[in-house]
């Protein structure tokens, strides 16, 4: 009880702290006054150049509840089941700095600068309710450029660009105190990378209230290809560097499909997003023991993954901006684990209920 208790009172500071911080930001700018795609200069809010329900790393904040696949890596308790309850809170935000238009606001460009925390915490298990992973990414700012054509099902497409983003992931310290003591050749690996991001959308979303299709395809590169997606630091007390060889497959690629119905009166609309990703999976094994054989790595190799999202989302009448969309459903992911080290675990599947603040 005390672990959902500081879980959901972290939950709520962080939003509030991002409410009243972009709150006064518009208050600043009289937000209110003009519609979200004609506001310019610095600080204004763009109704584009945000991330989708079904988007695997959201600037959001995003709270969930899911049945998932269990694994001997990160049973704490060693409960031996094959699937349990765990929780899932992102934490993030997609902070406006600068926007523009011209030509008859036809064209625009949306800068934005975005950061997540994103914790998986097993706060079912009774004893200490233990973190497992967390991840970070922080990046520049993100340039989105948009041009409306309004022609038929077409109604305008963007181009989105982050020169340099970072993620790194940490393992819940229990766990890897856990790990040690069990004798584990690899008690943490380092998932650290840099990398690049480039986005492609048809149709973005900006007019929330009205029925829409929108389609996404989206590219990461890492800048450092000879690193890899993550390594095995010996000095630090990590476990041995030869039971996991990164290997060169530099890119992630996605493909992600929105539908939001029209919006009713009460401000009630249907959401279903999905994305297909296709994204390495992590070439060691975190049950190998330190027994000082000499055992290879295991291989890395690709696969795609599914996320999915269905539920309905609530507007906010006459105002559109930031916290107008409050959105709940159901949300399913099969895969590789998406979660830090644990991306070397396949055949991951979760689904649960998902509240999302946007």
């Amino acid at each position: 009880m005390i672990g959902w208790a500081l879980f959901f009172i972290f939950t709520l500071a962080m939003h509030s702290f991002r409410k009243i911080f972009l709150c006064a930001i518009l208050l600043i700018q009289g937000a209110g006054s003009v519609s979200a795609s004609d506001r310019h200069g610095f600080f204004t809010y763009a109704p584009y150049g945000h991330p989708l329900y079904a988007d695997l790393h959201p600037n959001c904040v995003r709270l969930d509840v899911a049945w998932g696949s269990n694994h001997p890596a990160y049973d704490f308790a060693g409960t031996g089941k094959n699937h349990r309850w765990t929780t899932q809170g992102c934490f993030g935000v997609n902070l406006p700095v600068w926007q523009g238009g011209w030509a008859e606001q036809r064209f625009g460009l949306n800068i934005t600068w975005a950061m997540s925390a994103q914790l998986w915490l097993d706060l079912f298990e009774p004893e200490t309710a233990p973190v497992i992973d967390t991840d970070y990414r922080i990046a520049l700012p993100t340039a989105t450029f948009l041009h409306r054509t309004d022609r038929g099902f077409l109604r305008n497409y963007s181009v989105a660009w982050t020169p340099f983003k970072h993620e790194s992931t940490h393992i819940g310290d229990e766990l890897q105190i856990q790990r040690t003591e069990a004798g584990y050749a690899l008690r943490r690996v380092n998932v650290s990378y840099n990398y690049t991001e480039l986005a492609v959308t048809l149709n973005e979303p900006e007019d929330r209230m009205r029925q829409q299709h929108t389609f996404r395809l989206g590219l990461m590169l890492l800048l450092s290809p000879k690193d890899g997606w993550y390594s095995v630091k010996e000095a630090s007390g990590d476990g041995q560097s030869a039971c996991a060889h990164p290997r060169l497959s530099p890119w992630e690629a996605w493909l992600q499909y929105q539908y939001q119905s029209p919006s009713a009166r009460c401000g009630i609309q249907g959401i279903a997003s999905l994305e297909v990703r296709n994204r390495a999976v992590y070439g060691y094994d975190l049950l190998q023991k330190n027994d000082g054989g000499e055992t290879p790595p295991a291989t890395e190799y690709r696969r795609f993954t599914y996320h999915l999202f269905v539920g309905m989302r609530y507007n906010l009448p006459g105002y559109d901006g930031y916290f107008s969309r409050y959105a709940i459903g159901l949300r399913a992911y099969y895969g590789n684990c998406p979660y830090g080290q644990f991306r070397s675990i396949d055949a991951y599947s979760q689904v649960g209920i998902s509240m999302i603040f946007q």
